[in-house]
């Protein structure tokens, strides 16, 4: 009697512990790297304790492509190996596509509370933003009445991130916007982490820098049939003013930015309001 007391003990024990498990904050994550990426990997491995997940992701990589979202033709998703109990499941399509399918079928019966995008493998600062796919996989939460959050982590040229440390920064970021209640339902923050990332100086929050790249442009050469290619060189912005995610990251910190999923320009109404349109009735601007 007193093994089988013992037995039931520990049983009672494993369901509370498994319950417990349950109870934990369900996060989905995406990225633009692709599944088998490092960056992910290191972002589940620093949260998993605290955070239940599920990856749903690229199939392959899909830097660049902005909030692309694959509509007229159907998109094969993969269900690939758990690691760790975690769900993965690889989509071949770009990041907000993954998100989308992530959210509104994938985990329907077992929604996230929020979505994580990264760790990208380099920064997105300033204008990067408005093309990053890291930035798409998150935004897309928000357009869906989630919180969305990108990290990505600066690298030397020709090397990698310290994924590690990066992971570690992203999860020190994270603890702290979930203790303040954020983000919002519907908001984005953007989460810009240094190289070194283990000697970074700190936390900034700025706004989104709008200094342009360095480099943007695209060399044309001839192909070997003589047709026209057009190749990209590309370099990012190494200044901007003080308050932004460029100078924030220049200078050796994370840089948090709040992104609006609202483009208006406010500033733009009173004006575009003000033109006598034909057919148009008089009418206030809408209230900001």
């Amino acid at each position: 009697m007193r093994k089988l007391g013992v037995f039931v003990i520990l049983v009672l024990a494993a369901g509370a512990s498994l319950a417990q498990e349950d109870r934990r904050p369900h996060l989905m994550l995406v990225n633009d790297d692709g599944i088998d990426a490092p960056g992910i990997a290191a972002l589940a491995g620093a949260l998993q304790d605290r955070y239940r997940l599920t990856v749903v992701a690229p199939a392959v990589e899909q830097s660049g492509v902005a909030h692309g979202i694959t509509f007229r033709s159907p998109v094969l998703v993969e269900e690939r190996p758990a690691v760790g109990g975690m769900r993965r499941f690889a989509v071949h399509a770009q990041p907000a596509t993954c998100t989308r399918i992530g959210v509104a079928n994938l985990l329907a019966s077992d929604p996230p509370v929020m979505v994580l995008s990264g760790i990208n493998r380099g920064d997105n600062v300033g204008q990067s933003t408005w093309i990053s796919g890291t930035l798409g996989g998150a935004r897309e939460a928000a357009l869906m009445g989630l919180p969305g959050v990108a990290f990505s982590a600066a690298h030397p040229r020709g090397g990698e991130p310290d994924w590690a440390a990066a992971a570690r920064w992203a999860r020190a970021i994270l603890d702290e916007l979930v203790a303040a209640g954020l983000p919002r339902p519907g908001q984005v923050v953007k989460v810009e982490i240094p190289h070194p990332a283990g000697a970074a100086r700190g936390v900034r929050v700025n706004r989104m820098g709008l200094e342009p790249p360095v480099v943007q442009e695209y060399h044309e050469k001839a192909g070997p049939h003589g047709e026209r290619l057009f190749v990209s060189s590309w370099a990012p912005p190494d200044h901007d003013a003080p308050g932004t995610d460029i100078d924030a990251l220049v200078k050796g910190f994370v840089s948090v930015t709040p992104l609006s999923i609202d483009q208006t320009d406010l500033a733009a109404l009173p004006g575009l309001a003000a033109i006598p349109w034909p057919g148009a009735s008089p009418a206030p601007p809408p209230a900001p």
